[in-house]
Order: structure tokens, then sequence, then C-alpha cells
């Protein structure tokens, strides 16, 4: 059940003041009954709940009460329309799809005494879901991939960035005049939640751009700071059938020579759209996903969850300030020919080789940290298992500066 306390800040919605509901206008979720690990609820994707097409999709519920934003959040209007209460935007049918759309004409919904829910005055169709299962899968997994150079296509081939092995990864041709990048055909339209890449030899300066079409990009993420060998960057829910990856500047050396490498690059999209289908068809599935059941909920308080995004600038703002620092220092330390420690650490597999490890979450203060607490890291954007690798990164570049001048 969504309970959160009451607070001063006061919440505007249809039929709510204060994020209290009247007895005929009540708030609820909508949980899905299709099998799956943890209970799913209907939402709006990237808590775009004012935007029209947004899609309205299946997301874990505890995940999505942890956004703060109301994406789980519905209320019925009187003509039968579903609302989310935050955004004001109702449930609809585009084509199968289900997104978001203006009130005004909007789908009407009637909830079945066997659970589905059916558009009204628009024959037999029912809320469904297209896809093998719930959560989050790999898009990128044997996909086709290209690269704009490679040392050696046999042994480092642009396959090897996407083949799952720990033991594989490409390489770009060494000393590389201009940007260098890798190209993941999805063969389809994907909404993709996160991108994750494994460096072997790690990019500096690097760019992810998307494309529905391979006309068209749109540069979605860009640093020119990175000092770490894993770099996970949130995607919201970009379409794209298409991603790309340009390298402008190595973040090190291997043998003298500035080159680019790639274990492993993860594209991550939900496995489940929401469509609307026959109804008969759609009661035919074995795991439930055309059920739906409305859990009520009493209050809402988005107060701690604008708070902490309100915050979230200036975390961004002493990152980017501490991996630019970071990355200056480490290409000054090469230069320091002088300085035996610096050369001595160099010439054993540092910074010219670029073997740095992330943390994996170990340096987490206090231990163990919640489900929930990570589930709103997770939908705020925040990465603290990658703050706290640069952290020590940067403590380990500081020791090995200090050694070597003093």
């Amino acid at each position: 059940m969504h309970m959160l306390i009451a607070t001063t800040c006061v919440f505007l919605g249809v039929g709510l003041v204060g994020a209290k509901t009247t007895s005929d206008n009540y708030s609820f979720m909508i949980v899905g009954g299709l099998s799956a690990s943890t209970e799913q609820c209907l939402t709006v994707a990237n808590g775009d709940v004012d935007m029209d097409g947004a899609d309205v999709v299946l997301e874990a519920c505890n995940s999505a009460i942890a956004a703060g934003d109301g994406r789980e959040l519905w209320q019925h209007l009187p003509n039968g329309q579903i609302s989310n209460v935050v955004g004001g935007k109702c449930i609809g049918a585009d084509g199968i799809a289900v997104v978001l759309t203006s009130c005004d004409g909007a789908s009407i919904w009637e909830t079945q005494s066997n659970g589905q829910l059916k558009l009204g005055h628009e024959g037999e169709q029912c809320l469904s879901q297209k896809g093998l299962a719930a959560g989050a899968e790999d898009v990128a997994a044997h996909s086709a991939i290209s690269a704009s150079g490679s040392a050696d296509a046999a042994a480092h081939g642009a396959n090897m960035a996407v083949d799952g092995a720990s033991s594989t990864f490409w390489a770009s041709a060494l000393d590389p005049e201009g940007p260098v990048s890798i190209t993941v055909d999805l063969g389809g339209e994907k909404k993709l939640s996160a991108a994750e890449i494994q460096w072997e030899f790690p990019a500096k300066a690097f760019s992810i751009t998307t494309s529905t079409d391979g006309v068209k990009w749109s540069e979605v993420f860009a640093t020119d700071s990175n000092v770490l060998s894993s770099s996970n960057v949130a995607l919201g829910s970009a379409s794209a059938s298409k991603v790309r990856i340009v390298m402008h500047e190595a973040a090190g050396t291997f043998q003298g020579h500035s080159v680019y490498g790639i274990k492993g690059l993860v594209l991550r999209a939900s496995r489940l759209q929401s469509i609307v289908e026959e109804c008969a068809a759609a009661a035919k599935s074995n795991d439930a996903r055309d059920k739906y059941f409305e859990t009520h909920v009493s209050e809402f308080a988005p107060c701690s969850s604008k708070a902490l995004r309100s915050e979230l600038p200036s975390l961004e703002a002493a990152r980017t300030s501490l991996a630019s620092v970071v990355a200056e220092l480490v290409g000054v330390l090469p230069k320091i020919g002088s300085c035996r420690k610096a050369v001595d650490f160099m010439s054993s597999g540092g910074f010219s080789t670029m073997h740095l490890k992330s943390t994996g979450g170990h340096m987490r203060p206090g231990g163990v940290t919640s489900r929930m607490a990570q589930n709103v890291e997770s939908q705020s954007g925040i990465n603290l298992d990658s703050a706290f690798a640069l952290i020590k990164e940067a403590r380990r570049v500081i020791l090995v500066a200090r050694g070597a001048l003093f």
C-alpha cells in the first residue's frame, strides 16, 4: 500500500488539495496481475506525467514510489477516463500503444469483473502487455555492431564489445586520428533506460548519441573528464533504433600509444510495452498480463523527492569538477619524468595502461544499502557507486602525485 505521510508541502491535483482526496474522487495505483518477482504497477515512463505521448508502462511498484513524482498515481474522472493525479493527462490508446493524452476526448475505460480494463465504446479491446516478461533486458547483446576502426578485426573486432565475454574486448587502432565511433543497430526501435560501458582502455572524452532512423542523431550524454573504467548513463526512456558512442580523447596510453577499448557495452530497455488487444485474446495469456487491480492511496507527499532533486545539480557540478581536476592531474603525471616514484608508478601498470577499477558499491558508507534507497538513487539519476569510485580514484591519484613531489 502506497502510504506516504502528508507534510506542509502543498500538492494540487484534480480533486486534491494538500495530497488529500475526496471520497468520490480518490487516487489509486493500478497493480498489474502479471507474474513477476516484484509487484508491477502501471506508471508513466520516466515520470513524464504532463507530456502528451508519454508511454504508460508496467514498472516495479517500489521503484515507481521511490521516484516520488506521482508517476504511479491515478484517479477516475466522471466520464470514465483515467487521469494521472499529478500531470492531469489521461490514459489513451494510440493505435495499439497505450500512452498519455489530453483528457479532452481521451479513451474511456471500463473495469470488468474478471480484472480486465476494457476500452469503452471502442469494440472489445483490453489493456495488456506485449513482450516476454517484466523487467529490463540488454538489447545490445549480440546486436549488429560496427566501428569506425579496429586494431585487429579478428582479435578485437567491434562484436567483442557485445559478446558478453569478460575475456574479449573491442580495441581501436593505435594512435587514431580524429574521433573513433562504435555503432549498435538494435534492429528496431527500443525505449532505452540506461547505457553501461565497461572500458578496457577508457575514453576521457566521449559522447552517446541515438537515432530512430540512422539519419538524424541526438546527443544524450557527453563528458570530457572520464577517469573511470566503468561508465553508467541513465537514458530515461529514450527512443532509439541505433546507438553510437563517439570517443574524442583517450584517458591514457598503452605502451606509449593512445587507444580506445570497450570490454562490454550494455543497453537496457524494458521487455514490455503496454498495448490494447482483443479482450478474448488477452485473456488467454498464461501470466495474467491482462489483469489490473486498483490499490487505494490516501496521501501523497512529494516534498522529500523535490528537495532531493533540487540538490542534484550541485552534486553533478561537484562530480564534474572533481573528475576534471583528476583528469588533468592524470595527464600531468607522465610528464614528471624527474620524479622516481611517478616513473615507477607509470611503469608498473598505472594510468598509462588505464587499469582503473570501480568500487562495485563496496565503498558505500554504512554497509548494505536498502533496496528502497537504491530505488530512490536509480529513479533520481544518482549513481553513488560511480561517485564513490571517482572519490577513490581521486585519492589514489593525489597520493601518487604527492609521492612524486615530496
